[in-house]
Parts: structure tokens; C-alpha cells; sequence
């Protein structure tokens, strides 16, 4: 039974394994299901082993946010031509890192997010995030309309922000200057700090964003850190590593620093500041007690076992009390025979004949 229960397991991984192979085929051979839309030429897939192979500049990138591997194919439609580079991320978190990083660097404009959680327009390319996910299309507008309307249903998943982000305030941010951080060489030079004193080899994340009052821009980076003693630790760095005529304003919120760069005016400062929060949340998850089949029948057992040591105490306490008794009170609690009456059935007595006389 158990050689059963491990082969299953096996089975199971083993489908596991193979399924997460297939995704970016699956969503490569979903295209053709498209009225007119044909393969040009076979695809060309890269993982973790050859990433330099795919493209040199993007490789540091694709390993710092864990890409899992990249696919490339070109499609002929109705449309025109038109090529998708899949890049698949280990999380939503790492997905959403890389492609905050691209739009840094490519962006020409925004685009609604029509399809994916987010998108934008690189020249003649366009860049979407979604799951763990981010898509890059080239080619005819209209087909990469379709196409990425296309992949975005087949792609399944929650798109999830790392929870630095999610603490980025919303009112006054300027759309799409949102960034996550997880390599101090992927940080913006700002005025007054070192990128070094964030403390990214103890596994800081970072957020940062622009946002706009009075006319003015500004910007807040968020750093969270495991504790809010690391916290701590590299708050009083950074305040130490400042020079006193710099626009730079930090604040600490338990394990989460936020650092102002950009004005000295205390009124906008306060008024992003005001906005950035942190709860902390303790959950505590407690085993719950077996119910399998092995720990009943031992826990069966076991009452058994402890019922019968009490019966076997029980017995020769009694027992031996009684011996006792008997020795030192002989004939005064146990058998006393002046009280004692025995019915005798004289087995071996003759047969003795009794008649009534009238």
C-alpha cells in the first residue's frame, strides 16, 4: 500500500514537472486557434542555463527577478507580421520587477490596460505584465492587438504587486513612474543618498514612484526590510550618510523606510509622507491533531495498553491488601468463621431419603 501511495506521488510530481514545461508551448500553440494565423518558422525557447544566448544586455536582469525562461515566435496574420517574446518569471512579484524595469528604459507612452494588469508602448513594441508573465510584441497594431488579446485570456493567474508596492500612495502619483528595486544597480541616482546604504544583501525590496503637487515632482522610495531592526539599522545609516543642505526626508513605520527626495519644502514632503502605512499582521497556526488511519490505531492501543496496566495495578493492590489483612488480623476482617455461613452442596454425601408422614 505504501509502495502505492509513493508511486502516486511520483506520478503526480512527474505531471507537475511536465505541465510546467509546457506553459509557454501552450500559449504559443493557443495562437494558431486564430482564423488566418499561421506559424513563421519554429519557435525559439531559452531557460536558466542559456539565458546570454537570448540577449546579453537583458540576461543580468532576467536572472536577478528569477526568470524562469524566455520563448520567441513569429506569426503571419491577416493583419501583417507580428513576434511575441514571452518571458516567464518565477512570481507575479518578479514579473512585475522586470517589467517596471522595461518600461523605465523603453517607454514612450502608456497604454490602458486593455489587456494584462499593465501595459506600454515602446516605439514599435508593446510591453504587458500579467501573472507571472511579461509579454513583448512587435509587428502591425492591429495584430498585436489580437494577439495579445489573445494570449492575456490563455494566461491564467493573479497578478500580484510585491507588497512594497502595494504601500506606494495613489493620490498625486504620476502614472507609470512606479519602479521595483531588488539590485543596488538598478537604482536612480538621487541627490543626497547612496544606493549602497540600502542594504539590498539584507534582503531589501525597494519601490519608488514620482509624484506631482503644486507643479512640483517628487520622489518617494520605499525600502522594506525583513525586521524593523534591519529597518533601523539602515535608517540610522542613511541619516548618517546624508549631508545636511540635501533635499532628503526619510521616515521609519516599523519595518518599512520611507525616504523623500527632490524638495525641502516640509508641506509636500508631510503630504506624501502623511500617506505611507504599515500594519503589522501576527498570525500564529497551530498543528491539527492527526486523523489518519496509523495514529488512531496507535492512539487506540495506547488506551488499551493503560486500561489494562490499571486493572493489573488495581488486582494486585487488592489482593495483596487482603493477603495483608489476613496475616496480621487473621480471623477479624477477611473469612471470619463465627460469621460465616456456607451453603454446602455435600456432593459426595449418600443419597438420603425423606418422606412426609401424614
Amino acid at each position: 500500500m505504501i509502495r502505492n501511495i509513493l508511486q502516486s506521488i511520483l506520478l503526480i510530481l512527474l505531471i507537475g514537472i511536465a505541465l510546467e514545461a509546457q506553459v509557454r508551448s501552450d500559449l504559443v500553440r493557443s495562437v494558431t486557434s486564430l482564423a488566418g494565423w499561421t506559424a513563421a518558422g519554429p519557435s525559439a525557447s531559452y531557460n536558466k542555463s542559456n539565458l546570454e544566448q537570448f540577449d546579453p544586455a537583458l540576461s543580468a536582469s532576467l536572472r536577478l527577478y528569477d526568470a524562469d525562461g524566455v520563448t520567441v515566435q513569429a506569426w503571419n496574420s491577416p493583419f501583417g507580421n507580428v513576434r511575441a517574446t514571452l518571458f516567464e518569471m518565477g512570481y507575479p512579484a518578479s514579473a512585475y520587477g522586470f517589467f517596471t524595469l522595461r518600461r523605465k528604459a523603453e517607454a514612450t507612452s502608456l497604454q490602458p490596460a486593455s489587456i494584462g494588469a499593465e501595459s506600454f508602448q515602446a516605439g514599435n513594441r508593446r510591453y504587458f505584465w500579467q501573472s507571472h508573465y511579461v509579454v513583448r510584441l512587435e509587428g502591425d497594431p492591429r495584430a498585436m492587438d489580437a494577439l495579445g488579446t489573445k494570449l492575456s485570456e490563455q494566461i491564467v493567474g493573479h497578478s500580484l504587486r510585491p507588497s512594497v508596492a502595494t504601500h506606494l500612495p495613489l493620490s498625486n502619483l504620476i502614472a507609470g513612474s512606479e519602479l521595483y528595486i531588488l539590485s543596488a544597480s538598478d537604482m536612480p541616482k538621487w541627490e543626497g543618498s547612496n544606493s549602497l546604504d540600502i542594504g539590498f544583501d539584507d534582503s531589501a525590496e525597494v519601490a519608488t514612484a514620482d509624484y506631482r503637487i503644486n507643479g512640483k515632482t517628487i520622489r518617494l522610495m520605499l525600502a522594506l526590510y525583513p525586521t524593523q531592526q534591519v529597518a533601523k539599522k539602515y535608517a540610522e545609516r542613511i541619516a548618517n550618510s546624508t549631508s545636511a543642505s540635501s533635499s532628503f526626508t526619510q521616515k521609519r513605520i516599523g519595518p518599512l523606510l520611507a525616504i523623500i527626495s527632490g524638495t525641502s519644502d516640509v508641506s509636500l514632503t508631510q503630504q506624501v509622507l502623511d500617506q505611507v502605512h504599515y500594519e503589522s499582521v501576527v498570525t500564529w497556526n497551530e498543528e491539527k491533531p492527526g486523523l489518519g488511519l496509523g495514529p488512531l490505531i496507535v492512539t487506540i492501543f495506547t488506551f488499551i495498553g493503560l486500561l489494562l496496566g490499571g486493572c493489573l495495578v488495581a488486582g494486585v493492590g487488592l489482593g495483596g491488601i487482603r493477603i495483608w489483612m489476613k496475616k496480621r488480623f487473621p480471623d477479624q476482617v477477611f473469612d471470619r468463621a463465627a460469621d460465616m455461613e456456607i451453603i454446602q452442596l455435600k456432593l459426595d454425601q449418600g443419597l438420603i431419603r425423606k418422606e412426609l408422614n401424614e
